[in-house]
């Protein structure tokens, strides 16, 4: 096992990293999501919610690592067996390749058509702004964890200022009195868009200074993903259905402040999100990858890799896949926190028995993604893959009662 650098980041490091990482106007645009189906007050109280219960979720996945600063990666084989970890490193991977073709697609799509271009209409503009991005990306990954924080440093105030400077600079912050009761209907839609980040948490916290320092940066975390919540429901006339920026509204506002702020936005929340993506595939490229790909270089290899990837497949509807893996993450990051649980209960680290109906139940969860996809639309992805968790779990413990010798 290689040595694990910058293993002394504060609270605030840990927070801008994950912040930085996090920040882009699709993935804010949850809470329009939400107020489509609720009233005002009624979006508020399920971001608050649904943020509490991410804080206890991810307190737990953060304790599971801290004494022995394990990745994601790593807690996964201690729950999921030996065998189990190769299909996390292989989900981790593609997981990282589908957000880095989608969230770079938008960002070179949307900056395309936001700056003018003085050249030849024959040169494909997408693609120039899609490698530049890309090259972007490799060179500030290419330092790993180091760079990612000093890249976070700088990258979140940007964004954050960037955010309010957009939401004061809207020409239309109004919103529509729609008629809808006041409920938690969207909670499991906030959750299902974070669980997936969620697993990934231990990965980066492995750097913590200190157990406080990780509690400080879930706290701050979750105060902050309230606030831009609550601020993002008044985006409505700003990011589209398709979850792209409303390019009419933005172009009104041309060599305006909310012109420049959007671009600065956009530029910086997908370099961010792209390096901490990197780093994040990185622990699955380690046990995938020889040894002698391992170290610097693979930050330099994954980084060129996905961007030639990119240039390749943008054009495909990856929409599909993206939601495929990333439910995957969620299903995973549900079944780390019940075998966290149960081990506490039992006082014990799991037995291989165990370990394989976590492998199982994880195995299984995801596909009933396909079945919710065909046959269960109405039923949310995320209760019908809990169901299927605690079916697995139940049927182990009922074997275990047949068959006493496989508790050991």
């Amino acid at each position: 096992m290689h040595h694990l650098p910058d293993t002394q980041q504060s609270w605030w490091q840990l927070t801008v990293i994950q912040m930085a990482g996090w920040m882009s106007l699709p993935t804010l645009a949850t809470s329009i999501l939400i107020l489509q189906k609720n009233s005002f007050w009624g979006a508020v109280a399920t971001i608050i919610v649904g943020n509490a219960i991410l804080w206890f979720i991810r307190l737990g996945i953060v304790s599971m690592s801290h004494k022995k600063r394990q990745s994601t990666l790593d807690i996964s084989r201690d729950y999921l067996g030996h065998y189990g970890g190769y299909f996390i490193a292989v989900l981790l991977l593609l997981s990282t390749l589908f957000w880095y073709i989608t969230q770079t697609s938008v960002a070179s799509n949307t900056i395309t058509h936001l700056i003018t271009f003085q050249e030849d209409a024959k040169i494909d503009k997408f693609a120039q702004v899609s490698v530049f991005l890309g090259v972007m990306s490799t060179f500030l990954c290419m330092e790993g964890i180091v760079l990612l924080r000093r890249l976070s440093t700088l990258s979140f105030p940007i964004l954050f200022v960037c955010f309010f400077i957009i939401f004061f600079s809207l020409p239309d912050r109004t919103l529509a009195v729609n008629g809808n009761p006041t409920t938690l209907v969207g909670l499991s839609l906030v959750l299902a868009t974070n669980l997936g980040i969620s697993a990934d948490f231990p990965t980066f916290f492995r750097h913590s200074r200190s157990w406080g320092d990780s509690v400080k940066a879930l706290i701050v975390i979750q105060l902050v993903s309230i606030l831009l919540g609550i601020f993002s429901l008044y985006f409505g006339s700003l990011i589209m259905k398709s979850f792209e920026i409303n390019q009419k509204l933005v172009m009104a506002e041309a060599n305006g402040i909310l012109y420049y702020a959007i671009i600065l936005f956009i530029f910086f929340s997908v370099i961010s999100a792209n390096v901490a993506n990197v780093y994040s595939a990185s622990v699955g490229w380690e046990v995938l990858a020889p040894a002698s790909l391992i170290g610097r270089k693979e930050y330099l290899i994954l980084g060129l890799g996905l961007t030639i990837i990119f240039i390749l497949f943008s054009k495909l509807p990856l929409e599909g896949l993206l939601e495929f893996s990333d439910t995957s993450l969620v299903f995973l990051c549900l079944i780390l926190v019940v075998g966290f649980l149960v081990s506490r209960w039992k006082k014990e680290p799991p037995s291989s028995f165990l370990k394989g109906t976590y492998f199982v139940a994880w195995v299984s969860a995801t596909l009933s993604y396909l079945l919710h996809h065909y046959y269960f639309k109405t039923l949310p992805v995320l209760v019908l893959g809990f169901s299927v968790i605690l079916s697995v779990l139940a049927l182990s413990l009922f074997i275990i009662k047949l068959r006493p010798s496989l508790k050991s």
